[in-house]
């Protein structure tokens, strides 16, 4: 008994540990089972960066999300300096292009007039009659366009300078307007007369007309109408000829625009979010290559096409439509000719999925 208990026993906790010890080392040096992973993607090996030209059917539309809005208010703007001695509408009230809003008096003092030698008639006669009462003229200031007049702060007696626009008509007329990506404007080429509007619990779809872009720092087109014959000119309209403010500042917020005016017979409302479709057009059974893959737009573009030993080598195409994904290939490439799938230097960063493989 002293025998196992003092030789036997500790030799065999020996070998337990020895046993424990070998089965580590092998879970943590030992090489991986699957083989055959080195010997499918090579080390080095670009994974699925060759395409060919396929012929297929492009239908482009740019589509950008934006709101609906009323047309900005018109100012109702006096010829003249005056006093207001009338005022027929209220904040709120509609009024049609013509109609009356409030009317100034300006007083108009005659300059007394000159002596035969040039000189004013009252240092030529000692005795003239005292100068003439100031002329009144009476001017009315009508609605620039059919609308809703603005909010104003305007009351009989006040006086009211030439080309102010305190009181304000707002035309019952709505436009949908969508910021759209400058890069976007490549692609779409002239622009139709009509784009479809989407609104979200809203109306069916529908096309609204007219559609226009509007670039960084060009003012939108608030309304058509004047004032009638005391209406401000262009020239007080708050614009110079670059389109600048008087302060100096852009017409417009800086950002670059699609608008188009919704039919009168659809009801919206301002500010109702919607989603505005404007379609290029299509191109049937065309020759076709990815966009990642092509550099440049136009005549001016270039892709890499791979020779018979896997080499790339550029090599300049026309390129016409684009849905955003393909291309449409008008000369330079055959169908079935391979190609880098990305332009060289834009490739995506390879990343592991969750299986150990790569991908892009």
């Amino acid at each position: 008994m002293q025998v196992f208990r003092r030789v036997i026993l500790p030799i065999l906790y020996l070998v337990v540990l020895a046993v424990i010890a070998a089965s580590l080392a092998w879970l943590a040096f030992a090489p991986s089972g699957d083989s055959r992973a080195d010997d499918e993607f090579p080390t080095g090996e670009l994974v699925g960066s060759e395409v060919f030209v396929e012929r297929d059917t492009i239908e482009a539309h740019v589509t950008v999300d934006g709101s609906i809005t009323i047309a900005e208010p018109v100012p109702a703007k006096p010829a003249r300096d005056g006093t207001i001695n009338h005022i027929w509408v209220k904040p709120g009230m509609e009024a049609e292009e013509g109609d009356d809003l409030f009317q100034i008096v300006v007083e108009e003092v005659e300059e007394p007039a000159a002596g035969p030698d040039g000189s004013d008639a009252e240092e030529s006669d000692a005795e003239a009659p005292a100068a003439p009462a100031p002329r009144r003229t009476y001017h009315t200031i009508t609605a620039p366009v059919a609308g809703t007049v603005g909010a104003f702060d305007l009351r009989v007696g006040d006086d009211v300078a030439k080309g102010s626009g305190d009181l304000t008509v707002t035309s019952r007329d709505y436009s949908a307007v969508a910021d759209i990506d400058p890069v976007e404007l490549y692609r779409m080429g002239d622009l139709p007369d009509t784009a479809e509007v989407t609104i979200d619990r809203g109306p069916a779809p529908f096309d609204c007309r007219e559609l226009r872009l509007l670039e960084a720092g060009v003012p939108p087109v608030s309304g058509a109408g004047g004032t009638g014959d005391d209406s401000a000119g262009p020239d007080e309209s708050g614009l110079d000829e670059s389109g600048m403010a008087d302060d100096g500042s852009a017409g417009s917020g800086g950002s670059t625009q699609l608008r188009c005016a919704i039919p009168d017979d659809v009801e919206v409302y301002n500010g109702l979010t919607m989603t505005l479709t404007v379609d290029i057009g299509s191109a049937d059974d065309v020759l076709t290559v990815p966009v990642t893959a092509v550099r440049g737009m136009g005549e001016e573009a270039t892709v890499w096409v791979l020779d018979d030993v896997g080499e790339p080598a550029e090599r300049a195409v026309v390129i016409g439509m684009s849905d955003g994904t393909l291309a449409e290939v008008k000369e330079g490439l055959e169908e079935g000719e391979p190609l880098l799938e990305f332009v060289p230097g834009t490739e995506p960063d390879l990343e592991e999925d969750e299986f150990g493989e790569m991908v892009w």
